[in-house]
């Protein structure tokens, strides 16, 4: 059985190894990158839930204000400061709770750090046996639906506000994976729910089955017609400056230039892609870092492979105590590199996309699409105003 440090270097070269130039309606890799599959049908066909979801643990050193507030047009967003909404932690001890009359209960699937948005769709493998149980309660009942929630991934509470799963396929296939994996589901996230409680916390820990909340489902509030039609304009204007910005500077990951044209942000599906777009951005621009540290190390191990194990490249794994140990010491020093640099920005780019889904109007989600492009901008700005000053 391979090592954990075997595992490390397996995932990490495969996304080199397997990798292909992808050009996509919204986004564009100028350097290998993972293909991207989707089941998604709408503005931006192409993108998908089906990226690499890194890590998103670090120290806990981080600021936390407490809900996002109403902001305005006029007010300058710091997103850094801005923390989503957690659940207390849960009492794993406390006996069950009864739900209030007449409330919504909905089975709860806590899935880590990625944050499921509206509209889009998503296919899952299940085999732990608690979550065999839900789909049979779900297919039973005829809801066909659960909710999922992201974590905090510093300790772990739950998000306050979930997404809706509707399952729209399943397929029984322990026959063909000799029971490892026992359905393959299709889902569309269909909306949003707020938790309130969870009724039965303590077989979070024991696992002898899914958890379940009392929930209440949240839409955008109303606004008058025309009143965000400034801010989708301003917004509009934020993105074409981005992207200008990442053709000038011949980034490796960036949006290509007919996307401004189709770049739509209307309340509703439309808003929702375009959110989803920028998702997949936020993952392959961490790919892209992430590519970019393996590249000096990488070199050393092909070498080290032709020349000491006759081998034409990367097999998918590596024991590292079959390595040198000048070897051993830099896929080390590397993991500690990427942990200290890759997994504040995983966890900083969750945090953003559950802040987007628990706002409860369409302004305030632009206003916070528009703070999040343009961070991206200054960044740019910033990089270019260095590289000026180093090429003089």
């Amino acid at each position: 059985m391979a090592s954990h440090h075997s595992l490390f270097i397996a995932t990490q070269f495969l996304f080199l190894l397997l990798a292909e130039s992808y050009n996509m309606n919204g986004l564009y890799r100028s350097t290998p990158t993972l293909g991207l599959r989707s089941k998604k049908c709408g503005s931006y066909p192409g993108f998908s839930s089906f990226i690499p979801r890194p890590s998103s643990l670090c120290p806990s050193n981080r600021l936390r204000p407490g809900r996002m507030e109403s902001c305005s047009l006029s007010m300058s967003l710091d997103i850094d400061e801005m923390e989503p909404e957690w659940l207390p932690m849960m009492d794993l001890q406390a006996s069950d709770i009864e739900a209030s009359p007449n409330a919504t209960v909905l089975p709860l699937f806590p899935l880590g750090s990625f944050v499921y948005t509206p509209h889009s769709e998503h296919r899952l493998n299940i085999f732990e046996p608690r979550y065999r149980a839900l789909y049979n309660d779900i297919l039973f009942s005829g809801s066909r639906r659960f909710a999922v929630c992201s974590m905090d991934p510093v300790d772990g509470r739950f998000a306050a506000v979930a997404s809706v799963f509707y399952l729209k396929d399943l397929k029984e296939v322990s026959a063909a994976t000799n029971d490892a994996v026992k359905y393959i589901c299709d889902h569309e996230v269909i909306g949003r729910i707020r938790i309130k409680k969870v009724l039965n916390p303590k077989v979070w820990e024991d696992r002898s089955t899914y958890l379940k909340v009392e929930a209440e489902y949240i839409e955008d509030k109303e606004e008058p017609e025309g009143s965000t039609s400034e801010l989708e304009k301003k917004l509009v204007l934020t993105y074409n400056d981005l992207v200008q910005l990442q053709h000038e500077m011949n980034e490796d990951v960036k949006f290509t230039k007919e996307s401004v044209d189709k770049f739509k942000i209307a309340k509703g599906q439309e808003v929702w892609s375009a959110v989803e777009m920028w998702q997949v951005f936020q993952q392959q621009r961490l790919l892209a870092r992430q590519q970019e540290m393996q590249k000096e190390f990488q070199a050393k191990l092909l070498a080290y492979l032709i020349k000491e194990k006759g081998m034409g490249g990367l097999p998918n794994a590596i024991d590292i105590n079959e390595l040198p140990a000048n070897l051993q010491q830099e896929v080390r020093s590397l993991q500690a590199r990427m942990q200290d640099d890759l997994q504040p920005l995983a966890e900083r780019d969750m945090m953003d996309m559950q802040l987007l889904i628990e706002c409860d109007s369409h302004s305030r989600r632009l206003e916070l699409m528009d703070a999040m492009l343009t961070k991206e901008r200054k960044r740019l700005e910033t990089k270019k105003t260095l590289k000026s000053l180093f090429n003089k």
